[in-house]
């Protein structure tokens, strides 16, 4: 387990299945995927039996510390160790968005890609109508790089999916002003 201040991520078991079910197939988490369909709790089985953890994608669990209470999913897509750089994204259980969990856990797999694994640049994609997420974004430090231009039809018409990145140099910066004044 990965722990990082009141969050931690560490590999899905299967006892987590049914609540990581329920968070994907919220409406509010799905509209913001690429795929819109929901999953069956076989369907949810199949995937976790079929999870590779050595390969470019990885998925986790994130719990609460010290409580080790499920907050969410990460996903850490097209790791390149070579390029050294890798796409991210994470879901919040509904209930417990705004609590400060979000931002939380994206400092816990900024920290662990930039220090521990050596990654010089990561991104994540985001729908241009997620405003929320994308000034928590850009408060972290990503930067928008690029768009798939109207890649996701929602609400009734096409959205762009907006690509942030964060280079090594931005994330040091980061931290440098997270360990000036802590919060």
């Amino acid at each position: 387990m990965y722990i990082f201040r009141n969050v931690a991520f560490r590999p899905i078991d299967e006892s987590d299945l049914e609540t990581l079910r329920a968070l994907r197939n919220d409406m509010t988490t799905l509209l913001q995927l690429g795929t819109i369909d929901p999953v069956s709790s076989e369907q949810q089985l199949s995937w976790w039996k079929n999870l590779k953890m050595d390969g470019p994608d990885r998925r986790y669990t994130i719990v609460s510390v010290p409580a080790n209470e499920i907050v969410g999913m990460l996903r850490i897509r097209d790791l390149d160790s070579v390029n050294a750089h890798c796409e991210i994204g994470l879901d919040i259980l509904p209930e417990l968005r705004g609590k400060g969990y979000g931002r939380a856990s994206y400092l816990m797999v900024l920290e662990y890609l930039f220090e521990h694994y050596n990654m010089h640049m990561v991104y994540l994609r985001v729908a241009d109508f997620n405003d929320r997420a994308k000034q928590l974004y850009a408060r972290l430090g990503f930067v928008e790089t690029g768009r798939y231009r109207e890649y996701l039809y929602r609400h009734g018409r096409y959205w762009d999916y907006v690509i942030m990145a964060m280079l090594r140099d931005q994330y040091l910066q980061l931290r440098q002003a997270l360990e000036a004044s802590p919060s």
